[in-house]
């Protein structure tokens, strides 16, 4: 077993639903053609040639076999739905891109229409990015499941009619016999069989789904995306059994917490709060750790990894801020994941010193190096390692941030743990404000000033813009004894009939902002987790609240 069984195992527990978009779909397998006997006619065949009056039959291009290919789906656990265009072809680019919304795998032929030359399919595909888009992103695969040969005209096709789009942001690009972006998107081109065995790399229609379930997983490049893709997996097969925890005779209790509840605005987020409890516990329940997290889970990605088996190296800046390289290998690195540096064995640490080319140049990085560089053995390069340290830093402090697309529709709230920026004031700010005082109220709200930390951990990370193609992620830390330096900001008496303070997205500026009272604009960045949020806001006043009296100094302790 290896990783690429990992991803195929977590894409088809996830993968539920396929669309196939073609206009000669046949109930019959598809039959190759017999080869003919080349030969001169004579002239009793060109005599009975002029005898036939009736047209020859029109004989299908590209066919498809459709129930082959349902079958095929079904058996791998795959609803399949064939789409035949014919005669829809002006509503079926907005009806399929509205369906692919809910399906996993899109395949397309690519000459409908009467032989389009691509026409159609290229309208789905933009139709679909566009839907793909309004909700945020996704991931998305879909295939050019045709009879046509010209593989590369055929994607490059594809690409510069999407890079040519201006709705649709990610520029795609061609790599192999892939087309792909930075936003999730794979689009690949298979070749039909049409019943023909011997044709070299063809597929057959029940070859067909089991291929693009092998595509799919592709898509899960990593253990961590494996483990999401398992997780709501999971979630949804269990969506059922939760659904029927949730009875009629609960809403009378739920209306009583309601009741009691000064602010009865807070029990719509709890409701949500029970349900993700339930699902939680059923997770847990699915061993999804137990099947992609375990050490020989671990193994098998390490295994995959370009710097497999010998070229881990661990990059590092020592005193004199010079880079230093010290190279592991897959046991070195394992050990140490597994025990730590600190119980990493003495015979392991020195045979690990005795491999380096140049033992002087690359001396044994202390401790604390290793604690601090230790990501550098799975990147090219010290920043590459920082930028994805911030990034997963940021997935575990946020519950929301201005990278989601959908809060162009569900704008964001102020409130408890909102992180703003402000030019005028030329900084950013946490808001800690107690969240019932965030949704009724003056509008007055309670802030303590970030610092951006370069070089140290930071505390809080948080996206602001982009640098080219990369997101810009900013460390932030909450400066000692940041209750001296707070403010209050005014945004005005907050609505009844809202019951919060809104923030808004400006398209022409791309970005999310609040105006205070005073007309001064912030530009919202995230909202921290909420436990996030309340664990700074309890340091504080713990901060506040310390005792301080004399006594013997002798004998003081801490």
């Amino acid at each position: 077993m290896n990783f690429a069984d990992d991803q195929y195992n977590a894409a088809s527990s996830f993968a539920y639903t396929m669309i196939v978009v073609d206009d000669e779909p046949v109930d019959d397998p598809v039959e190759p053609e017999p080869a003919l006997e080349v030969k001169t006619p004579g002239r009793r065949d060109v005599a009975a040639a002029k005898k036939v009056d009736q047209k020859p039959e029109a004989k299908r291009s590209h066919p498809l076999d459709a129930k082959g290919l349902i079958k095929s789906a079904l058996d791998l656990g795959l609803v399949c739905s064939v789409v035949n265009p014919t005669g829809d072809e002006g509503s079926v680019a907005k009806s399929v891109a509205k369906a692919s919304l809910r399906a996993d795998i899109v395949s397309l032929d690519w000459h409908m229409n009467h032989g389009d030359d691509g026409e159609l399919a290229s309208e789905i595909i933009q139709e679909i990015l566009r839907g793909d888009e309004a909700i945020g992103g996704r991931l998305r695969l879909i295939a050019i499941y045709t009879g046509n040969k010209d593989q590369g005209t055929i994607l490059e096709k594809i690409a510069e009619r999407l890079n040519a789009a201006e709705e649709i942001s990610g520029k795609v690009t061609k790599t192999g016999d892939v087309l792909s972006n930075s936003s999730g998107l794979r689009i690949i081109w298979r070749e039909k069989s049409m019943g023909n065995e011997k044709l070299a790399n063809a597929v057959s229609e029940t070859q067909l789904p089991k291929e693009l379930l092998k595509a799919f997983s592709e898509l899960s490049n990593g253990l961590l995306s494996n483990v999401a893709l398992a997780t709501i997996s999971s979630m949804r097969d269990t969506t059922h059994h939760v659904l029927s925890k949730f009875s009629s005779e609960l809403d009378g209790p739920f209306f009583h917490h309601r009741a009691r509840l000064k602010n009865s605005a807070d029990s719509m987020d709890y409701a949500i709060s029970v349900v993700m409890s339930a699902l939680k516990s059923e997770v847990d329940k699915s061993k999804v750790t137990s099947k992609y997290t375990t050490v020989d889970a671990i193994k098998r990605r390490l295994a995959q990894m370009p710097q497999h088996p010998e070229n881990f190296t661990l990059r590092y800046i020592n005193k004199k801020n010079e880079e230093k390289e010290f190279k592991l290998n897959i046991e070195d690195v394992m050990s140490i994941m597994e025990r730590g540096f600190s119980d990493w064995p003495e015979a392991d640490k020195k045979a690990a010193e005795e491999r380096q080319s140049d033992r002087q140049a690359s001396p044994r990085p202390s401790k604390d190096t290793f604690a601090n560089s230790f990501s550098t053995l799975f990147c090219d390069t010290i920043e590459a390692a920082n930028l994805s340290m911030l990034q997963f830093s940021f997935l575990t402090n946020s519950q929301s941030s201005e990278l989601s697309m959908v809060h162009r529709k569900a704008p964001p709230k102020l409130g408890l743990g909102s992180v703003i920026f402000s030019d005028v004031e030329d900084g950013y700010f946490l808001c800690l404000q107690a969240t019932c005082d965030t949704v009724r109220g003056a509008g007055l709200f309670f802030f303590v000033p970030l610092e951006v930390v370069d070089s140290d951990i930071p505390d809080i990370v948080v996206p602001h813009g982009r640098n080219g193609a990369l997101i810009n992620f900013v460390g932030l830390s909450v400066p000692p004894k940041c209750y001296t330096k707070s403010l209050s900001l005014d945004f005005g008496v907050i609505n009844d009939a809202i019951g919060h303070i809104p923030i808004y997205y400006d398209e022409q500026r791309e970005i999310y902002h609040v105006p205070d009272a005073n007309n001064t604009d912030y530009r919202w960045l995230a909202n921290l987790k909420y436990k996030r949020a309340l664990r700074i806001a309890q340091n504080m006043s713990q901060e506040i609240s310390r005792i301080g009296f004399d006594e013997f100094e002798p004998f003081r302790k801490g």
